[in-house]
């Protein structure tokens, strides 16, 4: 056996196929090549007498599941022979084994084979991994167990695994001190980068507290900013989408369409919308400073960033006051169209929270009574939120038994979402207003009401944020963001960085009069 060999144990099969155990040495001995996969095959080369053929499947099932829990946690660079010896542990001798294949095993004589595995390293990496590279290889596994595409970004499972050892590697002479640290972190990221997927990523310790305790609340004293972010793929930062009028951040100076670029001297760049919000949250009254990039609202290309980032002009630090934001409710009002003469309900839903399928039936019930004919939603700059409350707002719209949505998964598990018809508004005309950012929870409702002809969408192309994200500890006070499922229409579509193309296409900015945008359509 080679120097640094390692050894694992694993509980063999019980078996009661007597002629065989009769004719099968007490030490037969075994020989395989696992590859460090669990599809891998295991070859076995002998397995002591030549007939007992049958026995051997039964093993080779059972070094199956042992190998797979080693290829779990040894990282291969290429095929390591194994050295397997099978034992008896029961004491079979020659009298009991003549017995059994007379009168039938009984169950107290049946033996429990055992093999002790030995793996001698060839041209391995390291069969004993550093606390680092154990870290690295927790991340690429926490990612692996759920990231939706079975494909990765069409790595294929090879080209993925190749991602986890170059990432070790890059790692194997780091140690606990903080700038391995920081090389350490830049290996995950390269790693997950190859998956050219910005919504799976890893969180530091300052990133993962500010995200879980965000999702906890936070204390009862915090303040926020008053601010709606959306995670804007081009430019990997996080933009303001929209900004609670009266608030703190409108206050402060900034505007709708500001990149966020540092928090309180914290570079946010690549930062999560979920993980800038949970950094602007604080005791109330306390200060944030925000470095931003003020650009246009409808700011084109990379080219046009590039340029406007280079003017240093765009780019100020404010001091904002944290302070109690209450979300902009649903809000309704009506016009008369100069076309068909038809009084028009608007409702205008800035963001998807928990409150906003009651507050939208209570908008329904006012506008109804106000004898309107026409109902159009505005979701221009809502960039989503609370997923639940974008499809249950779509049942309001929908009779009983129409799709909303569909979740798939990595393994093409498929997951429903369909409309009750309970207390459903399916007569009056519906049209929803649409922008670039209109996100995520906004396009599910769009796309069910859409695809179900129930609705028409005027305005410009959606943002296309149609994928879930799981985050999850991995242990030293870090988490992982993974992509675990997308979203899909009523109809199949995968908006994705595609978005939802408008029935209607018209250039109505944020800031036009929702009358003057429907105005030749209703």
């Amino acid at each position: 056996m080679a120097k640094n060999a390692q050894a694992w144990t694993g509980v063999g099969i019980r078996s009661n196929r007597s002629p065989v155990i009769s004719k099968l040495h007490r030490s037969a001995r075994a020989e395989c090549t696992v590859k460090g996969s669990k599809k891998d095959i295991i070859n076995m080369k002998s397995f002591g007498p030549s007939n007992c053929n049958e026995i051997c499947l039964e093993y080779k099932k059972k070094l199956r599941n042992v190998m797979a829990t080693i290829a779990s946690v040894v990282i291969l660079t290429s095929p390591i022979t194994m050295d397997i010896d099978l034992s008896w542990n029961a004491n079979m001798n020659t009298k009991t084994i003549s017995n059994m294949n007379k009168n039938g095993p009984n169950i107290r004589h049946l033996p429990v084979f055992t093999c002790t595995i030995q793996a001698s390293r060839q041209e391995a990496l390291a069969i004993s991994l550093t606390e680092n590279q154990r870290f690295v290889s927790d991340v690429w596994f926490a990612v692996t167990s759920q990231y939706f595409d079975p494909t990765f970004n069409n790595l294929g499972e090879a080209g993925w695994k190749e991602q986890k050892l170059k990432a070790i590697s890059a790692v194997a002479d780091t140690g606990p001190d903080e700038e391995d640290q920081i090389i350490v972190y830049q290996a995950i990221q390269d790693m997950l980068s190859s998956l050219d997927d910005p919504y799976t990523r890893f969180l530091d310790k300052n990133k993962y507290e500010a995200i879980t305790a965000y999702a906890r609340g936070g204390s009862l004293n915090s303040g926020q900013i008053g601010v709606q972010l959306l995670f804007d793929p081009r430019l990997n930062d996080a933009i303001a989408a929209s900004v609670v009028e009266g608030g703190p951040a409108e206050k402060g100076g900034m505007k709708r369409g500001d990149v966020i670029l540092e928090l309180d001297g914290e570079s946010m760049d690549g930062a999560s919308a979920e993980v800038v919000a949970a950094k602007c949250k604080g005791d109330i009254g306390s200060n944030i400073n925000v470095v931003v990039l003020h650009r246009p609202e409808d700011a084109g290309g990379n080219d046009e960033i590039t340029s406007t980032i280079l003017d240093k002009r765009n780019i100020q630090e404010l001091s904002i006051k944290r302070d109690t934001v209450k979300l902009n409710p649903v809000k309704i009002s009506t016009f008369v169209s100069t076309r068909t003469e038809s009084k028009v309900g608007v409702m205008t839903i800035p963001a998807f929270t928990q409150e906003t399928v009651k507050q939208t039936i209570d908008s329904m019930r006012k506008l109804q009574q106000d004898n309107v004919q026409v109902f159009a939603i505005d979701l221009r700059g809502n960039v989503g939120g609370y997923m639940p409350a974008g499809i249950d707002a779509a049942k309001l719209f929908l009779a009983g038994g129409r799709r909303i949505v569909a979740e798939v998964n990595q393994g093409g598990q498929i997951t429903a979402y369909y409309s009750d018809g309970i207390g459903a508004e399916t007569s009056i005309p519906l049209y929803i207003l649409v922008d670039e950012k209109t996100a995520s929870a906004s396009e599910i409702f769009s796309a069910a009401l859409q695809d179900n002809r129930r609705a028409k969408l005027v305005g410009r192309k959606t943002f296309g944020k149609g994928r879930i994200q799981n985050v999850q500890s991995i242990g030293n006070g870090c988490g992982v963001a993974v992509t675990r499922a997308r979203y899909v229409t009523p109809l199949g579509r995968d908006v994705h960085s595609v978005g939802i193309k408008p029935d209607k296409e018209i250039d109505c900015g944020r800031n036009d009069a929702i009358a003057n945008c429907l105005s030749g359509i209703i």
